[in-house]
């Protein structure tokens, strides 16, 4: 996950990702005031607030610990 190389966007990430049409994706995060923003293939967005994105972050840490240990 790398910010975008614009400096005036240092609050928003593309991370390369994979469809299940096994077309290559991104899913953008972005800071947007006191929420965080989650744009999904093909367009999605979810907004949520600094408690919810750190849950997530949790859950996804602990998701790919699994993955990798398989």
């Amino acid at each position: 996950m790398w910010p975008t190389e614009d400096p005036t966007e240092q609050l928003r990430w593309r991370i390369p990702c994979s469809a299940p049409d096994a077309n290559d994706r991104t899913v953008t995060v972005l800071v947007v005031g006191d929420r965080v923003a989650l744009v999904l293939p093909p367009g999605d967005t979810t907004v949520l607030t600094p408690d919810e994105a750190d849950a997530l972050a949790h859950l996804l840490d602990t998701a790919a610990d699994h993955a990798t240990a398989r």
